[in-house]
């Protein structure tokens, strides 16, 4: 049996469903061992952010030299994406390995796709003898599988209106969900300035040191280069760095937790920002006579940052595809200002809709924006090169990771001549 045979099976007998709560869960790493994935363990939430947040932890780690193991969902273009240990993506074998011993472990217990693959992770790192986990939040917090482990730090990048089936209708309760990794008097670093009012009570109701972008650390930008302060005794001089690919709010986070357990050292934090390397966020590039940006904000609050991000004054040709259960007619209306075109495409996954599905969400929102749908991905990414070139401006791939990682696939297919736009 493949890998790919095991997932296909997973997604066919637990499938991807919903299914929040820890008691099933619990019983099953319990019957495995019960192993704590590593010594130390950061755990991020966050509606946008947390995967920005985990890919600058792990870099800062790795620098400073500790054997760190991070777990990530969803993944761009496989499955191994979600395990990283000591910097490498995790092994069929060794994969399928964890989910042998899961799945005699279960019994009878039912386990959905995400449950398997964070089980996975856990075994893996624990196997590996880390330093440090770093475990990225899949769904909110108090119910996620990741919160099977208690944090040392807990990072709440963000907290902004998404999977609100879920996780609840405002900012308030969905921030009480996301607190609900905290811990009795360990830390939390907050990405936000204005962070809401339900995660400072819970922390303050367990005692956490709280520690908040705009008061307790900061990062700013000189003629010299970026600095980070980390409070009155604690500042970082980093130099220039190149263009940042990732926002520096959650760069910013990911120092202070750092900055709770370790020292600090300049050139290390250098090398490790200056390496940081996250396909999908804000991803710029090359290709085809044209300037491409690719970038997975899936929800109005990510879309709004990547708007301020590019600015303006540039106009982008759209593709633009997002899952059923988002607020899509939102994220067009802030997509609006910064593009001529939205070609539409349909969203490959279970969760995914038809551009014709997206197109009659959108009827009523940005009128005179020309749109035009597209039966699958190739064609909307062609129709929009096509518009880019006659317009002389660039592309601009934004929504779902699954229409992300598919044009990536038919860019590098087009960049080798297999596919002819």
């Amino acid at each position: 049996m493949t890998l790919d045979d095991w997932l296909a099976r997973l997604e066919r007998l637990h499938p991807r469903e919903m299914d929040l709560g820890l008691e099933r869960l619990r019983q099953v790493f319990e019957r495995l061992g019960g192993r704590r994935p590593a010594p130390t363990v950061i755990t991020v939430a966050g509606t946008n952010g947390k995967g920005s947040v985990v890919a600058t932890l792990q870099a800062l780690f790795r620098q400073h030299g500790w054997r760190v193991g991070v777990t990530t969902s969803p993944h761009l273009h496989r499955f191994n994406e979600r395990i990283v240990i000591t910097g490498q993506t995790a092994s069929d074998a060794d994969i399928m390995t964890a989910f042998e011993r899961i799945e005699r472990a279960r019994g009878n217990i039912t386990l959905t796709y995400f449950e398997f693959a964070i089980l996975a992770a856990f075994e893996l790192m624990a196997d590996a003898e880390l330093d440090v986990a770093v475990l990225e939040v899949g769904l909110g917090g108090r119910l996620d599988a990741v919160n099977l482990i208690d944090a040392d730090v807990a990072v709440i990048s963000s907290v902004d209106l998404d999977h609100e089936a879920w996780l609840g209708p405002d900012r308030e309760t969905i921030g009480r969900e996301k607190a609900g990794i905290l811990r009795h008097g360990q830390p939390l670093v907050v990405g936000e300035l204005d962070p809401p009012q339900s995660v400072l009570d819970r922390a303050a109701e367990l005692e956490v040191p709280v520690y908040r972008a705009g008061r307790d650390f900061h990062w700013d930008e000189t003629p010299g280069g970026a600095i980070f302060r980390g409070g009155a005794e604690r500042q970082v001089e980093l130099g220039c760095l190149p263009q940042a690919q990732l926002l520096p709010a959650n760069l910013a986070a990911a120092l202070q937790a750092a900055s709770l357990l370790l020292e600090l050292v300049p050139a290390h934090v250098h090398d490790a920002l200056a390496g940081l390397d996250l396909p999908g966020r804000a991803q710029r590039r090359w290709a085809l006579g044209s300037e491409w940006i690719l970038d997975v904000a899936h929800n109005p609050h990510a879309l709004a940052a990547l708007v301020e991000r590019i600015g303006t004054e540039r106009r982008w040709v759209a593709v633009f595809g997002t899952f059923g259960d988002k607020r899509s007619d939102r994220m067009l209306e802030l997509l609006e200002p910064c593009v001529t075109a939205v070609h539409l495409a349909p969203t490959p996954g279970s969760r995914g809709q038809s551009a014709a599905a997206l197109g009659q969400r959108l009827v009523v929102v940005a009128k005179a924006l020309p749109r035009q749908e597209h039966g699958d991905v190739a064609a909307a990414l062609g129709a929009a090169l096509d518009d880019a070139r006659r317009l002389g401006q660039g592309v601009l791939v934004v929504g779902s990771f699954t229409l992300v990682a598919a044009a990536e696939r038919w860019l590098e297919a087009a960049c080798k001549g297999v596919v002819r736009p």
